[in-house]
């Protein structure tokens, strides 16, 4: 074998390895994108729900110092509430979504 069709060799068996290696390089990244798209999405409703739980604490203390007597039975108390269970009930959601992408990813890796 010539030098020549040593290195042409060598150059196609690395070409093979390296295009070998991007594709798995790119389901890795794949994978982990759609996991980093979900905890940022999960970060930041995580966030609406620290925010809307401070907005119910400053109502329902503004609505017990001015003594009213029905504190839970207030609209906008109601309302808070509502939005923080919607809230609630999309983080179990997001957190089921990422569960699901890494037990596809797993059932691919074996």
């Amino acid at each position: 074998m010539t030098l020549w069709e040593l290195i042409k060799k060598g150059a196609e068996d690395g070409l093979e390895a390296m295009k070998d290696g991007l594709s798995i390089f790119m389901a890795e990244a794949g994978k982990t994108s759609r996991i980093l798209k979900k905890r940022v999405e999960l970060t930041s409703v995580q966030g609406d729900v620290r925010k809307a739980f401070i907005r119910l604490g400053s109502v329902a203390y503004d609505l017990q110092s001015r003594g009213e007597p029905d504190i839970y039975g207030q609209k906008e108390v109601e309302q808070l509430i509502s939005e923080i269970d919607g809230y609630k009930a999309r983080v179990r959601e997001i957190e089921r979504e990422i569960e699901t992408i890494q037990r596809e990813e797993q059932k691919k890796a074996s």
